[in-house]
């Protein structure tokens, strides 16, 4: 049960890195270096292909500078002359494949670019030599990697990313040779599981010799940064080292693992280059206390005071205007409205119209006369942004700091204006009449009307005693003319109701203006969230979802 399970384990755990590591490419795109993002995202993208191919193959490529005598190797390992060596070939000009077993290599080997005429079937060729232990390798004959040739450079550049496991094959005069380890081990020694050495030509050296260039090419690899590399001595003129060179492969094709493997390494690999950019530290966090302080600033800096005192004190002018004594509340029409001064009632009215329409429509929105921030207000506003952005960048690498402050920083620019057209655009209640304006109106009319009427009753007496006619009889109550009632009667209560309703406006006035408060700090906390808040935000989930994703991608 446990056998069956363990490739099955196996393969899961490497689709987890792999789908790991593209999250994590995902979340550090524009954030963390682009060279490292695409190989990433290229490594990703060869998996899918690698893994959507036979798992019954397992790729092995022989490589190695010119004169190692990698083809003389091949050529013994497969037991077939296949690569052309010495003054024949004396470089290699394309990679070559021989496959073992039945099992279908062409979408494997297309995929690798190798031409048809570079493939051999092994059993087709050598009945007499059937290697049921080998079946499912494909071995590769690259070509030289310091071939004089660009073209051949590349085509070991390409493969040496691609196959399931490397052979470097050296010989004892270039085991040390730069280009080798700087260009191919030192960059892949996480790749240690799935590369292996074979020190060629040892026919040509002494016991001792040979023994000193085992150690010392060891000592090197270790160097390089490979825990344990495996060596094998190797001549493929006696024989020496071909079958411990032959078990190492049977190894590696039995348990069917070399390409999961050599997937997990390349993830590994650059997870690794990823995570030293990506760091690994707690995401900071946002205080509520610091964005309470943001929309406090910006409160102060968009002229919210201003704008509620002028909502209060527009109210109370139209609630007089509305419910005042008509002979004393025309005085009130030499006052400019509050918030017509700061151009924001014909916004409001706009926008209660609008919303009574259609909740869907825009609401038009106009640039207010509000008065400019002072420059304490505006040292505020800067200081609460770069409390935040500071916090929000503390502990993190220089790529994820870099990234949230820039991400502040293109949207505090525009700042100013969005705070000018949120005060613009809030609906700030003066669409909205109180009902009982309507019913004050009436009365106070109805009570200017008797005023009136007992004015000119009042005027005409005058007028007639004035020419001598006989005094009309006058209706009384109480000893007093209705006439006298009705002026003094109507415009006393016509104050008094204009006192009544301006303690009543004085409430409303106080209710609409915190109303109207409420409704600007809602506006101005969207502002704060949507151009400090939120993109900050967005910058940590984005590195929570990166540092995450490469620490299962690492495994």
């Amino acid at each position: 049960m446990d056998t069956v399970e363990a490739p099955v384990r196996a393969a899961t755990d490497v689709l987890m890195k792999i789908d790991a590591l593209e999250a994590a490419a995902k979340a550090g795109q524009g954030r963390l270096d682009q060279v490292v993002l695409t190989e990433a995202t290229q490594i990703v993208d060869r998996a899918g292909q690698r893994l959507r191919m036979s798992g019954e193959l397992t790729v092995v490529a022989l490589a190695g500078a010119t004169g190692s005598g990698k083809s003389s190797l091949f050529n013994a390992m497969t037991g077939l002359d296949l690569a052309a060596i010495g003054t024949r070939r004396p470089t290699s000009s394309m990679p070559l494949a021989c496959v073992w077993g039945e099992e279908p290599a062409g979408e494997v080997l297309s995929w690798l670019g190798i031409p048809r005429r570079h493939q051999v079937q092994h059993r087709s060729s050598l009945e007499e030599q059937q290697s049921e232990d080998l079946d499912g390798l494909v071995l590769l004959d690259l070509p030289d990697h310091d071939s004089t040739e660009v073209e051949h450079r590349l085509i070991v550049d390409r493969l040496v990313e691609l196959v399931d496991m490397l052979v470097w094959v050296v010989d004892p005069q270039k085991y040390a040779d730069a280009a080798l380890h700087n260009r191919y081990i030192k960059p892949y020694a996480s790749h240690s599981g799935v590369m292996a050495f074979a020190l060629n030509h040892i026919d040509k050296l002494s016991p001792d010799q040979r023994k000193s260039c085992l150690n010392d090419l060891e000592r090197l690899l270790k160097a390089d940064g490979l825990k344990s590399p495996t060596v094998v001595a190797t001549s493929a003129v006696s024989g020496d080292g071909l079958d411990e060179v032959r078990g190492l492969l049977v190894k590696r094709v039995s348990n069917k693992r070399s390409a999961r493997e050599r997937l997990a390494a390349d993830v590994d690999r650059v997870s690794d280059r990823m995570a030293s950019q990506c760091g690994d530290a707690k995401t900071p966090e946002i205080a509520e206390a610091d964005i309470t302080e943001l929309v406090e600033a910006l409160s102060d800096a968009s002229g919210l005071p201003v704008v509620v005192d002028a909502v209060r004190r527009s109210y109370l002018q139209r609630a007089s205007a509305a419910a005042g004594w008509p002979l004393t509340k025309w005085l009130g029409r030499f006052q400019p409205d509050p918030l017509r001064r700061l151009q924001l009632d014909q916004v409001s009215r706009q926008q209660g119209k609008e919303l009574r329409r259609s909740a869907s429509n825009e609401v038009a929105t106009a640039r207010a006369s509000l008065p400019a921030a002072t420059p304490v207000q505006r040292a505020r506003m800067d200081t609460a942004v770069r409390t935040i952005t500071n916090k929000a960048a503390e502990g993190l690498s220089r790529p994820w700091a870099d990234s949230v402050r820039s991400a502040i920083r293109r949207r505090e620019e525009s700042l100013g204006d969005e705070l000018d057209q949120a005060v613009a655009r809030t609906d700030l209640g003066i669409a909205n009449n109180p009902g009982w304006w309507g019913a004050a109106r009436f009365v106070q009319w109805l009570l200017f009307a008797v005023t009136l009427a007992g004015g000119v009753w009042l005027a005409a007496l005058l007028v007639a005693r004035i020419a001598g006619l006989d005094d009309p009889p006058l209706p009384k109550a109480g000893g007093i003319p209705y006439a006298w009632i009705m002026l003094v009667g109507g415009a006393v209560l016509g104050i008094a109701l204009a006192f009544v309703c301006r303690l009543f406006a004085t409430s409303g006035a106080a209710r609409r203006a915190r109303a109207a408060e409420k409704a600007l700090r809602a506006e101005l906390e969207k502002v704060a969230d949507s151009h400090v808040v939120a993109p900050a935000r967005e910058e940590l989930e984005a590195y929570t979802t990166c540092r995450d994703s490469l620490a299962t991608a690492r495994g």
